[in-house]
């Protein structure tokens, strides 16, 4: 049987997804790992079912998917399990492609993973002066389903047990708080320093527009400087998780607990 591996992004009108995952991609091959492949939920070519037709016409029998996602949500329950032909609320299918039958194995995305807080960590040691009045601010995409914010504050616990202190949490869209209540809060309430942490895979709308502009900074602007109520605020936006060794590890273990059961 030969076995194949889709790592699949969510995709975006920029290439910066296509760049995380590509080079997530290129970490796996030089593990050894071998039939890897790339797809994407929309936007971004090749798409999932794109991808499955080509793992087919190579001879792949069966296909660990690896949704390189940081939670659960409607694209990582729905709309990808539907594009590899898996059944709603189940992690494995048996498909025709090409009057070939091939075997869907559907792993989770990372979710509570505590590596995703070693990340965020290492963010805050790269940009804040740990100054006394620092705060951290861990910002999600928010979602209709309750994974992504219950991911979010996991993470945020995860760096208070590590001895982080004023760890918040904060959401661009749909779920509360939001990135701008929480934001004025800190400022009204007499931070130095707020550290921004996007829980996010990469680069997009959301993250070089959205959360900037709902914090007053200036598109694709790292750091900034506000005067509130007579003192000075340095904020710090740190760049997203995607690009992390660490995730790759991540993938690797999936993988390699899966062909060991």
């Amino acid at each position: 049987m030969k076995k194949g591996i889709l790592i699949i992004g969510h995709g975006s009108r920029y290439d910066y997804n296509k760049w995380i995952i590509e080079e997530q991609k290129a970490r796996l091959e030089k593990k050894g790992f071998e039939n890897v492949y790339i797809g994407f939920n929309e936007f971004t070519d090749p798409l999932v079912n794109d991808s499955l037709e080509k793992m087919v016409a190579d001879g792949i029998d069966e296909v660990t998917a690896v949704p390189f996602l940081i939670a659960s949500g409607r694209h990582a329950n729905r709309e990808i399990p539907l594009r590899l032909g898996i059944p709603y609320d189940s992690h494995f299918a048996e498909i025709v492609i090409r009057e070939k039958k091939v075997t869907i194995i559907y792993e989770q995305p990372f979710g509570n993973d505590p590596a995703l807080a070693a990340i965020l960590s290492e963010r805050i040691k790269e940009i804040s002066n740990n100054r006394a009045k620092r705060w951290i601010m861990v910002v999600g995409q928010g979602s209709r389903q309750p994974y992504n914010k219950e991911t979010v504050f996991f993470q945020a616990n995860e760096l208070e047990k590590m001895g982080y202190k004023n760890v918040v949490c904060a959401f661009s869209r749909l779920d509360e708080p939001s990135v701008e209540k929480v934001f004025d809060s800190l400022l009204t309430g007499g931070a130095e320093e707020i550290v921004i942490l996007p829980l996010y895979i990469s680069m997009g709308v959301c993250l070089n527009n959205e959360i900037p502009r709902k914090i007053g900074l200036m598109d694709g602007l790292k750091v900034d400087m506000f005067s509130y109520g007579g003192h000075s605020v340095v904020v710090k936006y740190a760049s997203p998780i995607g690009n992390d060794p660490k995730l790759t590890e991540i993938v690797a273990k999936k993988i390699l607990s899966r062909r060991e059961q």
